[in-house]
């Protein structure tokens, strides 16, 4: 067995880039150029939407403090967290027949488990920090400010309920 970990090809390599560029590409130009234009319109006015008991605002809060940690914790885990515990089952990185972009010498032992458990540690800090939002969350959206646009949009989704006839 050699000492170091096999290496992608050249054309291998070209390969892996084209086709994660495929994905990120696209993925990237409607986020620029449609996602945050979209957001940043939402945002202005978002107090004034209405989603059953809940605003638009409560959305954003909710949104950047429990779901970007949270949504960030299930991705890292979703690629690298298999990889990770099978590194930390064997003891060993890169895993046998792994390939890798550069010149790689095999780790075994506690020197192999560093980067899982670094890793783990992330998921966990990541998770933590989505509860400590869902609190600051919360305390934000206490102090909302109420709505006073006449021209106010309901989403559709609030059942719309009649209100009695004025006496006047």
């Amino acid at each position: 067995m050699s000492d170091y970990a096999p290496e992608y090809t050249r054309r291998e390599r070209i390969i892996f880039l084209v086709k994660h560029m495929l994905w990120f590409v696209p993925l990237l130009i409607a986020t620029e150029f449609w996602f945050f234009d979209r957001l940043e319109e939402f945002s202005n006015q978002a107090h004034c939407y209405r989603y059953g008991n809940i605003t638009g605002f409560h959305l954003l809060m909710y949104g950047m403090f429990v779901g970007i940690p949270l949504s960030s914790a299930v991705l890292i885990a979703a690629l690298e967290g298999r990889r990770s515990l099978e590194v930390l089952r064997l003891g060993q990185n890169p895993l046998p027949g792994e390939k890798v972009f550069q010149r790689t010498k095999y780790q075994f032992g506690f020197k192999a488990k560093v980067k899982p458990i670094a890793l783990f540690c992330f998921i966990g800090f990541f998770l933590l920090f989505s509860v400590w939002g869902a609190v600051q969350a919360y305390v934000i959206t206490q102090e909302e400010i109420p709505c006073n646009d006449p021209l106010a949009v309901d989403s559709g989704f609030s059942p719309v309920v009649p209100q009695p006839p004025s006496e006047s």
